[in-house]
């Protein structure tokens, strides 16, 4: 679902004005114990328009993407807008950023694709391996599934772009029983690509499962922590989830303007001088991130963001809004979900 030309639409625009076509498309296998407890394969897709004018937003979606759909959701959003303005003027002459960018990313694979029949095998043969080497455990759950989320946006500024980002992921969640209580250990695969670029055969993670099987094994003969303060070494996958969740969602500057307790500490020193956290947009390290993002949906060029720098508070992560209201750059981090 490529929508080619959205600027033919351009002449509808009379404020700021964005308007994206996205499809997303899930494919989702759930095996518990042997049995399908879900095997969905779906789309959902549609067209939405945002304008702003005055400090107010309107916004119009609508799952039709026809030319006719188009140009109405557009028109509703600016209707929209306009209604807005009447019943709240104390941002009158509030103007966002203009940014400008253009870019074409298409991650789809070059393989031939498999039916839906194909990967409830694929996880049927992996439970089998799990039944027959290790009876002892208690629950076998697997699952497999994929998310495309294919995007074209244009804006009035004169951004333009085309995203198809494909995420696969295969997840284990085995148990087995310690004096009566269930004891699990989870572990994931994947990620940016189709499930066949992903997920070749099954034996190629039979000595993985057998390696978590060990870790499950040894994690049900531990003790628990006594309570109190401690210091703790952390796995870096651990510590990057923490990071994620501590960190990210609290420097994310819209959540700031609502309260965030980041706030008040840019220029501070919040963490050891050891500690840089970056979120990169698109690159690390030479490689392609799991969700890479060049352009976001409103048509900004995305960009790593510094976020602390050798314990100190630097920056969040900007829409066009929140940069216009901590005066910033935007850093290309409006990303939508859905339509």
């Amino acid at each position: 679902m490529k929508f080619e030309n959205l600027n033919q639409f351009k002449d509808n625009f009379s404020n700021y004005t964005e308007l994206r076509v996205q499809e997303n498309r899930n494919n989702h296998i759930n095996l518990t114990n042997g049995d399908v407890t879900s095997n969905v394969l779906a789309s959902k897709s549609g067209v939405s328009a945002r304008v702003y004018k005055d400090g107010n937003w309107g916004f119009s979606s609508s799952p039709d993407i026809s030319a006719d759909s188009l140009s109405n959701v557009v028109k509703a959003s600016s209707e929209n807008v306009k209604f807005m303005n009447k019943k709240d003027d104390t941002r009158c002459g509030f103007l966002l950023p203009e940014t400008q960018a253009n870019h074409n990313m298409d991650f789809s694979t070059t393989k031939s694709r498999q039916n839906q029949k194909y990967w409830v095998d694929f996880v049927r043969d992996i439970d089998g391996y799990l039944e027959t080497k290790y009876p002892e455990l208690l629950s076998r759950n697997i699952i497999i599934a994929g998310l495309d989320m294919e995007k074209s946006l244009f804006t009035s500024d004169g951004s333009e772009s085309y995203s198809m980002t494909p995420r696969a992921i295969m997840y284990l969640m085995l148990s087995i029983e310690k004096d009566g209580l269930p004891i699990s250990i989870g572990n994931p695969w994947g990620g940016l690509g189709h499930l066949e670029d992903k997920f070749l055969n099954p034996i190629d993670y039979y000595s993985e499962i057998d390696a978590l099987i060990e870790k499950l094994k040894q994690k049900a003969e531990g003790v628990y922590a006594d309570a109190g303060y401690k210091d703790v070494i952390l796995d870096a996958d651990l510590a990057g989830i923490l990071a994620h969740e501590a960190i990210g969602h609290t420097t994310e500057a819209d959540l700031v303007m609502g309260g965030s307790v980041a706030g008040n500490y840019i220029g501070q020193t919040i963490a050891s001088p050891l500690v840089t956290l970056i979120d990169y947009a698109n690159q690390c390290n030479g490689e392609t991130c799991p969700v890479p993002v060049y352009v976001d949906d409103e048509g900004t060029k995305s960009e790593d963001v510094v976020i602390i720098e050798e314990g100190v508070l630097k920056k969040f992560m900007h829409n066009k809004d929140s940069a216009r209201h901590f005066d910033a750059e935007p850093t290309g981090n409006a990303r939508a979900y859905e339509f």
